[in-house]
C-alpha cells in the first residue's frame, strides 16, 4: 500500500486554518505561499494519521506543495539556506532632502535643517552605484528617493532619474525607482517624470480629515490633508495609483477603521506601521500594540467583507509581516542587500539611525554591499539572521516577520538582534 498509516506528517511549521468552507496552508518561507486546499483535503492535511488508500490523489497534492513529507524522509525537509554575500539585488534609501514642509511629531529625523543633497554628492553616489553593481553582478536596484521631503530637491530627483535610466538602459540591470513623500508638492513635471520613468509613489496618510491633520501639518498646525487629497486624486486622473503609508499612533488611532474603508473603497495599495515611541519600555509598546489591535480587527473585518463579495483590489502590508512565498531572513534586509546614503553622502545601515554610527562614505573603497557586511554599527547584524534570536529561532513565524524591526528592538532592549518588542501583536 502506497500511503501507508501513520507515514506521513505535516512539515515544520505548517499552519492550517479554515474559512468560507475552504482550507488554506502556509508553510513560512515556502515559495508555494498560501495554498487553498478543497474541504475534504484540508481535512486529510488536519488528520494525517487517519490517511487511507483512496486518499493517495489527496496526498500526492500536499506533497506537490510541500506541505507535507514522508515521516522518516528527513531529506524532503525543506532547509533554509542564506549566504548573504550571494546577493543579486540592492535597495537603497536615498536621503536627497534633510529639508521638510510638514512638522510631523513622531518623524525619526532629529536634525532637520535646509540642507539638499547636491550635484557632487549625486554623482559621487552614482559612481559608487556603478561600481557595486558592476563587482556584485547585480539583478535589480531599488532606489527608494525620500527625505525630509524629496519632492524640494526636485531637479536632483530629475537628474539622478535620467541618469540612472541612462546608464543602466543598455544593461540587463532592473532600476526600480519609489518615491516617499508627503505628497504636498506635486505638479505636471513631477507627474511627466512619474509616468516617462515608472516611479512608483508612496503618499504618506495618516487618516481622513483631522485625523491626518493632527499628526501631519504645516507651520502654525495647519493641516496638510485638503493638499494630500486633491493631490491624490490628480494622480489618479492621471493613470497613476500611489500606495498609501500610515503611520498609526495614539493620536491617530481611533481614524484608522475610517481611513481603512477609504483605501479598500478606493482601491488603494496600503501598508499601515506602527509609532516606534523610542520610549525604551517594551511594555509601553505591549499597551499601544493592544490598543491597536482592538481597531484593526474592525479593519480586517472590512477588508474580509470586501474580499468575499469581489469589491477589493488593493494589496495591504501590516508592518513586517510579509507572505510572500519566500523566506524573510531579516526585516527590510537591513546589513544584508540595503543602505541608506544621506545628503552628505554617509553611508548608514538604516535611515532611522542617520543621526549615528556611519557605515563609510562615497570616498570608501567598498561598495555599498560590502559595508553593510562589514559594519560594525550594529555588530550582532553582522552574522545573525532570525533563526539566530533566542525569542524567533523555534517560531513558526520567524520568516515571515523576520523578528521585525531591528531599530526598534535596538531602542528596547540595546540588541537589534533579537524579537521585536511588538512580537505579540505581529503573531495576532
Amino acid at each position: 500500500m502506497i500511503c501507508e498509516a501513520n507515514s506521513y506528517v505535516k512539515v515544520k511549521n505548517c499552519y492550517v486554518g479554515e474559512i468560507n468552507e475552504y482550507g488554506y496552508a502556509f508553510v513560512p518561507g515556502s515559495e508555494e505561499g498560501i495554498v487553498l486546499l478543497d474541504y475534504k483535503t484540508k481535512t486529510t492535511l488536519d488528520n494525517l494519521e487517519a490517511v487511507k488508500e483512496d486518499d493517495l490523489g489527496r496526498i500526492l497534492l500536499l506533497l506537490s506543495k510541500g506541505l507535507v513529507r514522508k515521516k522518516y524522509d528527513s531529506a524532503s525537509v525543506r532547509e533554509h539556506k542564506f549566504n548573504k554575500k550571494k546577493a543579486k539585488t540592492l535597495s537603497i534609501w536615498l536621503h536627497i532632502s534633510n529639508r521638510c514642509n510638514l512638522n510631523c511629531p513622531y518623524c525619526y529625523i532629529t536634525n532637520k535643517n535646509r540642507n539638499m543633497m547636491s550635484r557632487k554628492v549625486a554623482d559621487l553616489f552614482l559612481k559608487k552605484l556603478e561600481y557595486t553593481i558592476w563587482k556584485h553582478s547585480l539583478r535589480s536596484v531599488t532606489i527608494r528617493f525620500a527625505g525630509g521631503e524629496p519632492t524640494l530637491n526636485e531637479d536632483l530627483l530629475f537628474y539622478i532619474i535620467k541618469e540612472l535610466n541612462k546608464r543602466f538602459k543598455k544593461d540587463s540591470v532592473l532600476i526600480k525607482f519609489i518615491l516617499l513623500t508627503n505628497g504636498t508638492k506635486i505638479n505636471d513635471k513631477l507627474i511627466s517624470l512619474f509616468n516617462t520613468f515608472n516611479v512608483n509613489i508612496c503618499f504618506s496618510l495618516d487618516g481622513i480629515g483631522g485625523w491626518h491633520n493632527v499628526s501631519r501639518f504645516f507651520g502654525k498646525n495647519t493641516g496638510s490633508f485638503e493638499v494630500i487629497q486633491k493631490n491624490l486624486h490628480w494622480l489618479r486622473a492621471s493613470g497613476l495609483k500611489p500606495t498609501i503609508l500610515t503611520t498609526i499612533t495614539d493620536e491617530n488611532l481611533h481614524g484608522i477603521p475610517l481611513l481603512n474603508r477609504y483605501l479598500i473603497d478606493s482601491n488603494f495599495h496600503f501598508r499601515y506601521s506602527l509609532y516606534r515611541n523610542n520610549t525604551g519600555r517594551s511594555d509601553a509598546y505591549k499597551e499601544f500594540s493592544d490598543r491597536v489591535f482592538s481597531v484593526l480587527e474592525q479593519c480586517y473585518d472590512y477588508y474580509i467583507h470586501a474580499i468575499t463579495n469581489n469589491e477589493n483590489k488593493s494589496k495591504h502590508q501590516l508592518c513586517e509581516i510579509n507572505l510572500n512565498g519566500k523566506p524573510n531572513f531579516r526585516a527590510c534586509n537591513v546589513g544584508i542587500s540595503g543602505v541608506t546614503v544621506d545628503h552628505n553622502g554617509k553611508v548608514f545601515l538604516c535611515q532611522a539611525k542617520m543621526n549615528e554610527n556611519s557605515i563609510g562614505n562615497m570616498g570608501d573603497s567598498f561598495t555599498f554591499l560590502e559595508m553593510a557586511w562589514n559594519q560594525n554599527a550594529f555588530p550582532e547584524l553582522k552574522d545573525k539572521i532570525v533563526f539566530d534570536y533566542d525569542d524567533c529561532k523555534n517560531c513558526q513565524w520567524a520568516l515571515v516577520c523576520s523578528g521585525g524591526c531591528s531599530m526598534t528592538s535596538y531602542d528596547v532592549y540595546g540588541s537589534s538582534a533579537v524579537a521585536s518588542p511588538y512580537c505579540s501583536f505581529l503573531k495576532k
